[in-house]
């Protein structure tokens, strides 16, 4: 394995193993990923590496963060591993009916390669799907749902996005509500329904 920076604006960090190369974006890398999307991004990469004396990698992954203190065989066991289709969970508050998640948006999500694979957005099902993964780990609730009421999609989420999932369980009408946002930004909101008992 070997460490190379190439020259370009975009990289912040790459690290070469034998089944391909992991990168971490700068800023500017990340919103040139959120502009164009993967493909692009990584074409645009692949492009400065000739002139480096590189190989192109026959796999890429991109990451959020660098890590800190690695084992020698990080790079390898990340590649190893299929790309994520989760948001990370970076903490939790749990109180009785209510929990709020703080989640980031994976740079190197798998859906966003068809969703949309130049303008990468994560859709609507797979966040619901989150809520429902969701919530059932922490209240036991069904996996699946009846339906779905008052949903609103008001902003995008995008690769790196940071947010916190709201969950509300209400469990005499069998309801659970639900609203992705930042601070003040509402990115979704919604409520799922499950068929009550006396139903």
């Amino acid at each position: 394995m070997k460490q190379v920076l190439p020259d370009h604006p975009w990289v912040a960090q790459v690290r070469w193993a034998l089944a391909g190369a992991i990168l971490l974006p700068t800023p500017e890398g990340l919103s040139a990923l959120r502009r164009l999307g993967r493909r692009a991004f990584l074409q645009a990469v692949d492009k400065t590496l000739p002139t480096h004396g590189l190989n192109v990698p026959e796999t890429w992954r991109l990451v959020d963060a660098w890590p800190l203190q690695s084992e020698s065989d990080w790079a390898a066991t990340l590649l190893a591993q299929p790309r994520p289709t989760e948001a990370e969970l970076l903490g939790e508050q749990v109180d009785g009916d209510g929990a709020t998640l703080s989640l980031r948006i994976p740079v190197d999500l798998q859906q966003f390669d068809t969703h949309f694979p130049q303008l990468p957005i994560v859709p609507g099902v797979l966040q619901l799907a989150w809520v429902l993964a969701r919530s059932a780990e922490r209240f036991g609730t069904p996996t699946t749902c009846r339906r779905v009421e008052m949903l609103k999609f008001q902003r995008p989420l995008r690769p790196g996005d940071e947010v916190q999932l709201s969950l509300r369980r209400d469990a005499a009408q069998a309801r659970m509500h639900f609203h992705y946002a930042r601070n003040e930004v509402e990115y979704s909101s919604g409520r799922l329904q499950w068929t009550r008992a006396d139903e």
